[in-house]
């Protein structure tokens, strides 16, 4: 039995949308197929329990375009191709359009921008091979560096502006004053990893400051007593990576970088919201979150604790 629209506010929306496309002309040879993709995105609403269109944000939109992406061909075999995603969200964006003219929804929610993207996605760890990381790690600096790419997802950059003042011991939240395009963000910090980094503010950097310049700020210091380079600083994770001795994990090529990816990827994968992610990282668009952590879920499943 063919699927049909139940909710009444919804038929209503799929008449006017029909009106809409009419007018406008949009057909360009594809018959009823732009009242197919509205009719489609309606009733996966009815399934997911949403009846209003008010209610629909742009998590829920990010979810319907990973039902896209994944969702098989009504006819033959595989998944949608690359010109369908595209022409179905272009037909939501017609849709969204029609809604604001008609004062259905106030605000537009958010369609993600969709390309096929040829080039391997940035390496993502298991969380096997960062516990593994950190087993090896031969020294609280080693220790701290790991907590703050992957544990806080700071970027190379801000790990190498970080100031012991911007970690908030008592409060358990570290602060990011010079993020990208010089934004700024608090990010909470979990015991364990509150642990550690006050291990190495206590007692090996405090050790390398003995007889050198008491007022450095940095965080990361080397053995001169001055802040650390970022270049510095991936050097010392491709140590941490070949100490391990593991071939899998060395053949990856790891940067710090690629720390910020897996902890997205391991949010995403424990259920975490895509807007928490996308605060926690410190992103100005929803859509790179989408790029970091829900697309790279697709990859591989991974090992929990």
């Amino acid at each position: 039995m063919k699927k049909v629209i139940q909710t009444s506010a919804y038929k209503n929306l799929y008449n006017e949308f029909e009106s809409f496309v009419r007018v406008r002309n949009y057909k360009q040879g594809r018959g009823k197929m732009y009242q197919g993709v509205v009719s489609e995105f309606l009733m996966w609403l009815e399934e997911k329990g949403i009846t209003k269109i008010q209610d629909v944000n742009s998590e829920i939109s990010i979810q319907y375009f990973d039902y896209l992406i994944s969702r098989p061909k009504q006819r033959g075999e595989g998944s949608l191709s690359s010109k369908s995603i595209k022409f179905h969200l272009f037909v939501l964006g017609l849709f969204i359009l029609n809604l604001l003219e008609t004062n259905q929804i106030e605000k537009a929610f958010y369609i993600p921008s969709y390309s096929e993207v040829n080039e391997n996605p940035r390496n993502v760890l298991s969380i096997d091979e960062v516990q593994l990381l950190y087993n090896k790690a031969q020294n609280q600096l080693e220790t701290a560096l790991l907590s703050l790419a992957y544990g806080c997802g700071l970027r190379r950059s801000e790990i190498h502006l970080l100031d012991v003042r911007d970690i908030q011991l008592s409060k358990g939240m570290l602060t990011v004053r010079k993020g990208k395009n010089g934004k700024r963000r608090d990010v909470p910090i979990s015991d364990s990893i509150l642990e550690y980094l006050k291990k190495y503010i206590l007692e090996e950097r405090y050790q390398k400051l003995e007889g050198k310049n008491q007022l450095e700020e940095a965080f990361f210091i080397n053995s001169r007593g001055q802040r650390m380079s970022g270049e510095h600083l991936n050097e010392i994770l491709k140590k941490m990576i070949e100490q391990t001795n593991n071939y899998e994990l060395i053949q990856k090529e790891i940067t710090l970088h690629c720390l910020r990816h897996s902890i997205a990827y391991h949010l995403a994968q424990n259920n975490a919201g895509i807007d928490f992610i996308r605060r926690f990282l410190g992103h100005s668009e929803i859509n790179t979150t989408y790029l970091y952590a829900i697309k790279n879920k697709k990859r591989k499943p991974v090992t929990n604790f």
